[in-house]
């Protein structure tokens, strides 16, 4: 959990949704997952997930469709309808999913099987997180795929992984995306976040887990 004076932070960081299906929803609560909805709205970020539904904001003339969604138990039996009804709302759906596990550089099979589902539903951008470490990069046809983000910031004990990765995306109407990938060391217990001290190795390690090839360039890297 984070202190609720830290959504300005995230909002001057230009921020504009947060997802909010994950395992930690209730820990405030029984109305933990509606109590932080409200304060992502009055903070002016969009919450996406749980009873949020997906969340919309457009870039560049384009209508982008946020769903967020908790694999811990399991993949959800609604999830091709959310994600089909989500995709209707606008013009690139970007479908992201909760995983919760041991810590490990491979995605899990409940991962696997939701990533299959959000390629079907047209998905174009499709990111995961939960397990605090990061994952392969790639593409499937017209969809980029981050198996795992990592860390970005914390404010509790219960992490210690460093490693995370930020992933840009240059969204089109038509045509492939255009798709790169930073590795950054992660903010834990009040320290910010910042740019990985050792990109190349980061970028060793995602070819060696099943990355598509990597185009480097410094610190950054086209998939």
């Amino acid at each position: 959990m984070n202190a609720p004076a830290g959504l300005a932070q995230l909002r001057e960081a230009g921020v504009r949704v947060a997802g909010i299906a994950n395992n930690h929803a209730m820990d405030a609560g029984t109305d933990g997952d509606r109590v932080t909805a409200e304060a992502l709205r009055k903070a002016g970020i969009e919450p996406a997930g749980r009873q949020a539904d997906a969340a919309v904001f457009s870039v560049e003339g384009l209508r982008i469709v946020i769903a967020a969604h908790d694999l811990t138990t399991g993949v959800p039996r609604e999830l091709a309808a959310d994600l089909a009804a989500a995709r209707a709302k606008g013009d690139v759906l970007v479908a992201s999913f909760h995983v919760t596990g041991p810590e490990s550089y491979l995605p899990r099979p409940e991962l696997r099987k939701a990533v299959e589902i959000a390629i079907k539903a047209d998905a174009r951008i499709i990111v995961a997180h939960g397990t605090h470490v990061i994952g392969p990069v790639g593409r499937r046809g017209q969809s980029v795929i981050a198996w795992g983000l990592g860390n970005l910031a914390f404010a509790c004990d219960c992490t210690k992984e460093r490693e995370g990765l930020v992933l840009r995306v240059r969204v089109r109407a038509d045509g492939p995306l255009l798709a790169s990938v930073i590795p950054i060391e992660a903010g834990l217990l009040g320290e910010a976040a910042k740019l990985s001290s050792d990109p190349k190795g980061i970028f060793d390690l995602l070819a060696a887990i099943g990355s598509s090839k990597l185009e480097r360039r410094g610190a950054e890297a086209d998939f």
